[in-house]
């Protein structure tokens, strides 16, 4: 006979497939990247502002590639450790961290890629005056 599956609450799930280091650096990462893009739409200048943007907003997605490669090495390492026949929690743990890091990162780079292309969008709109116009 075998034993009922424990039922867990969605939450619970999302927290123990991220692990604590991507519960924490995942969101810390967001924010950062969110707050940097917005002083960056704000207060940058010249052609190194789109450069800065491309490295900043994509921060949280590029971490959570490396938590999805971390749980794919964690899958495998239970599949190669086991004598016989992989216990499937374990397998499982690593395949869900290996998808669901990666789509926590982009749910988080969404704000600052919407500042971003908004912020240039209207930075694009409006007219600056040219340092030449400013001199004379």
């Amino acid at each position: 006979m075998e034993a009922e599956p424990v039922q867990k609450s969605l939450l619970l799930w999302m927290m123990e497939a991220l692990g604590f280091p991507y519960l924490v650096l995942l969101p810390l990462a967001g924010a950062l990247c969110f707050v940097l893009a917005l002083v960056v739409v704000i207060r940058g200048r010249g052609p190194m502002a789109a450069a800065s943007l491309i490295l900043i907003v994509h921060v949280p997605l590029l971490i959570g590639v490396f938590a999805a490669i971390q749980g794919g090495i964690a899958s495998y390492s239970a599949i190669a450790m086991s004598s016989g026949n992989p216990q499937a929690s374990e397998v499982a743990s690593g395949i869900s961290t290996s998808l669901f890091a990666p789509l926590v990162g982009m749910l988080l780079m969404t704000p600052s890629y919407a500042v971003a292309a908004i912020g240039g969008f209207i930075r694009c709109l409006v007219e600056r005056p040219d340092s030449s116009e400013l001199r004379s």
